[in-house]
């Protein structure tokens, strides 16, 4: 079962281990039949589609739950949702066959809104973000597994527009993920703030959506993901 779920802005301080702990807890209490590993310490084979930055709300995060057969879209999400607080609701849930691509496997970008509240801090970011975008490079320290690197992270940037809000401004982004990794929001914000000159205003970033790519088709949400 593919799920899309929702990490609310409570829970955006919560670590990507400590949200898998939850999830199993939820699962075990709301009496699903999932399906468990082999072996002498067996767990729910849950997996996810990419990891949420610490700080980062989760609007439409996916994870893939094995289970019984019999078990029905409408009775996985209810089920879930009746065991989980309303900061971990399920948005809906898609029954996918065997033969279905693993979700890491399909991640090809993500789709974020970064908030910004009105300040001084926010009109600067606001003045310079066009002028941003223009650049064809824009060289940041990128923190990976292997260590902290120089990394150019325009290619990461598919496109994106800022819109002025009643609160103060509203950041749309669409990334791309390559084979070395995809860019955090976090960081992009932050070159943004450098290349205006000013400290990061308060803001809180959400991710939209996960992006899949078919076959020489567009990217679109990963719940969307065609498979027969």
């Amino acid at each position: 079962m593919m799920a899309v779920f929702e990490k609310g802005e409570t829970l955006r301080y919560i670590g990507h281990l400590d949200l898998m702990r939850t999830v199993q807890r939820a699962l075990r209490r709301s009496n699903l039949p999932v399906k468990y590993s082999n072996g002498f310490n067996p767990h729910i084979r849950l997996s996810f589609a990419a990891p949420l930055s610490v700080g980062v709300v989760g609007r439409r995060e996916l994870m893939e739950v094995p289970v019984e057969e019999g078990v029905t879209e409408k009775q996985f999400v209810e089920a879930f949702n009746r065991v989980s607080p309303e900061c971990l609701q399920i948005v809906m849930a898609r029954s996918i066959s065997d033969e279905f691509p693993t979700l890491m496997s399909l991640v090809a970008g993500s789709r974020y809104t970064i908030r910004l509240m009105a300040s001084p801090e926010a009109d600067m970011a606001a003045e310079a973000f066009d002028r941003f975008m223009a650049l064809d490079h824009y060289v940041a320290t990128r923190r990976t597994k292997s260590g902290e690197n120089p990394c150019d992270i325009r290619p990461f940037i598919k496109e994106g527009n800022i819109a002025k809000t009643a609160d103060g401004y509203e950041i749309k982004l669409e990334t791309v993920t390559f084979a070395n990794g995809a860019l955090k929001p976090s960081l992009w914000f932050e070159c943004l703030c450098t290349f205006a000159g000013c400290d990061k205003p308060h803001h809180i970033i959400y991710r939209d959506a996960i992006l899949a790519q078919p076959e020489n088709g567009p990217l679109m949400p990963m719940e969307e993901y065609p498979h027969a």
